[in-house]
């Protein structure tokens, strides 16, 4: 924040959005940097312990359904408090425009605030499981533990804390619908009959049988979904503008997930942070590469994790490796290989995408 605060009066300091919001919706980066401005600069701490009262009691006081006649004595009490608060400034005053201006901000970021927390993300799961046709149960878990569920088809979920899921009691229908508010691991039992739906704060993934995780807690800004096993199919819930929002969607494999940002409603998808291999440990030991073609090497890795690697064979038809491939990550595989070869790669909609020069 490029703003000189050492100099900031009190009626500059209240009606500031930045202070406003760490007396209200303090964050750790807020709470750091005006408890460092307050230890560099003891002499305004007394103002700023002022202007931070005078937050408070104007936030008391914007929520309050009084008549129009009575809010000058609204205004009255905030003052009186603040002349009556330890270690105040001699003769404290505030004029009437900055405590009308001050209110204003408060009352708009609360509102701003409640709507963001309230009706954008809890709505959607309390509104959907409020306007569920059939009767569902609901688990919230309260614990610091992880949270073992069995639905009633025999499926698992693995509930973190802080979340929420809620479900049909019967399973019986077309879907075998879930609710997510909150994080969790879904092990799905397969059922062709009745595809597995999860429902998680905008976002929609579609299954047989598979196993993977959501991510769709309230306060996000975003969604996301890794698969592990199988595939799924992920789109928006929010798709006025056709018949079928699945055809909008996106389809995952083992080790890509989706990143859905509720604001915009777009879907990115990508590799997981740390791919799995998919092979057992006997196919793992075909992971030693002698003088081998670069092709061998690709199709080994794109076999081991699923992932597609695009690169120009013609190019690199001269690139021959020698390595032994078995603890590293797939990105510290990629890293070795590159180096070994002179090239780079980067990550395009969880595709790998090799860029060469070629070999001599």
């Amino acid at each position: 924040m490029a703003k000189n605060y050492e100099k900031y009066t009190l009626e500059e300091l209240i009606t500031d959005e930045d202070f406003i919001c760490w007396v209200k919706y303090p964050t750790q980066e807020l709470d750091e940097f005006f408890q460092t401005l307050i230890k560099n600069n003891p002499s305004q701490a007394k103002l700023i312990h002022t202007a931070k009262l005078a937050v408070q009691q104007l936030a008391i006081a914007s929520k309050q359904d009084a008549p129009a006649n009575e809010i000058p004595v609204i205004w009255t009490d905030i003052e009186e408090t603040l002349t009556q608060a330890p270690a105040p400034r001699a003769g404290l005053r505030i004029s009437w425009k900055y405590l009308t201006a001050a209110a204003a901000v408060i009352l708009l970021m609360g509102i701003g605030y409640w709507l963001n927390t309230r009706n954008m993300s809890a709505s959607v799961y309390t509104q959907l499981t409020s306007n569920s046709a059939k009767p569902i149960k609901e688990v919230v878990n309260t614990s610091t533990e992880i949270m073992s569920v069995t639905l009633p088809d025999a499926s698992e979920v693995k509930l973190q804390p802080n979340s929420r899921l809620s479900y049909n009691k019967s399973f019986e229908g077309d879907l075998r619908e879930v609710y997510l508010s909150g994080e969790a691991y879904f092990d799905v039992k397969k059922n062709a009959k009745i595809p597995f739906v999860v429902y998680a704060n905008g976002l929609v993934t579609k299954v047989l049988g598979t196993s993977f995780s959501v991510k769709a807690y309230e306060q996000d800004k975003q969604v996301s979904v890794n698969v592990k096993t199988g595939k799924v199919s992920v789109y928006a819930q929010k798709s006025p503008q056709t018949l079928d929002p699945e055809t909008k969607g996106i389809v995952l494999t083992p080790n890509q997930q989706v990143i859905y940002t509720k604001e915009n409603e777009q879907l990115a998808r990508t590799l997981v942070a740390k791919p799995t291999i998919l092979l057992n440990k006997q196919e793992l030991l075909q992971f030693a590469f002698k003088d081998a073609p670069i092709d061998d090497i690709f199709e080994a890795l794109e076999k081991a994790y699923g992932v597609e690697i695009i690169y120009d064979k013609e190019i690199m038809s001269n690139c021959r490796l020698t390595t032994s491939l078995t603890n590293e990550t797939l990105f510290e595989k990629l890293d070795i290989i590159c180096a070994g070869i002179e090239a780079t790669y980067k990550l395009i909609d969880a595709q790998i995408v090799i860029t060469s020069n070629g070999c001599n």
